[in-house]
């Protein structure tokens, strides 16, 4: 599904999504570079893909442009695609947040993507293609789950994913996101409530279980392979159909 030939950039790559990115992407022949601030994380996913890697935090703006640089000196080329995973969910009630909290949120989430997509732009020599992260938590409320300033990152990740795919399409370059529903990874908070999270799949997702990080990112994968060559500005949902139930 891959390009067998190109070169992938992940943050978020120390688990998760991002690693089943890496895996998937290094089992395709891929040559892979990970980004993530969890060293522990990151070495486990170098251990099994053989990747390169740099240890960041994509609120460090300066520090994950070196490491975007890094990636490039690994590949010996610019990269020919990026999946930003990296990312963070909270959960708290719209009244208690403090502007500290959103902002934090939001530096993760949406500022870390855009530096890290600017950076391999930048770089980029001819075709490229980027993949964003979104979710379906930007498509409406949830009161058994609140977490408005996750849910106002994940919709500016969908404004920014069209945004940048008008701007740079004359470069040759596609940006789409992929936005998974509940998906069995460390982030995945219902499961601590067994009844409830039986209840949310009988009732909320008609394929009626968790998806896994393998398939969103197999997801992220055919959005940079030459498969997808004519789909830009795209918002794939990867969640057993549960925005159209």
């Amino acid at each position: 599904m891959s390009d067998a030939s190109g070169c992938i950039i992940v943050t978020g790559a120390g688990s998760g999504i991002g690693r089943a990115v890496c895996e998937l992407a290094a089992a395709a022949g891929m040559q892979v570079f990970g980004i993530d601030r969890d060293e522990d994380g990151l070495r486990h996913t170098n251990v099994t893909t053989g990747c390169g890697f740099a240890v960041c935090d994509v609120t460090d703006e300066p520090a994950l442009t070196v490491a975007i640089g890094a990636a490039q000196e690994y590949f010996g080329k610019p990269a020919t695609a990026l999946v930003a995973a990296a990312g963070v969910y909270r959960i708290s009630a719209a009244d208690s947040i403090t502007g500290a909290a959103f902002t934090d949120l939001l530096n993760i989430n949406v500022v870390g993507a855009f530096v890290a997509a600017r950076e391999v732009a930048r770089r980029a020599n001819g075709d490229a293609s980027i993949v964003l992260i979104a979710s379906m938590a930007y498509e409406g409320g949830d009161t058994n789950e609140p977490a408005a300033h996750y849910s106002a990152s994940k919709g500016a990740i969908v404004s920014l994913t069209r945004q940048l795919a008008v701007e740079w399409a004359a470069s040759g370059i596609r940006v789409n996101a992929v936005s998974p529903g509940v998906i069995h990874t460390p982030m995945l908070r219902l499961i601590d409530d067994p009844v409830k999270a039986a209840a949310y799949l009988e009732s909320g997702v008609p394929l009626g279980r968790f998806g896994t990080a393998v398939e969103v990112a197999q997801a992220c994968l055919f959005l940079t392979s030459d498969h997808a060559s004519y789909i830009t500005g795209a918002i794939l949902p990867v969640d057993g159909g549960a925005t159209v139930s």
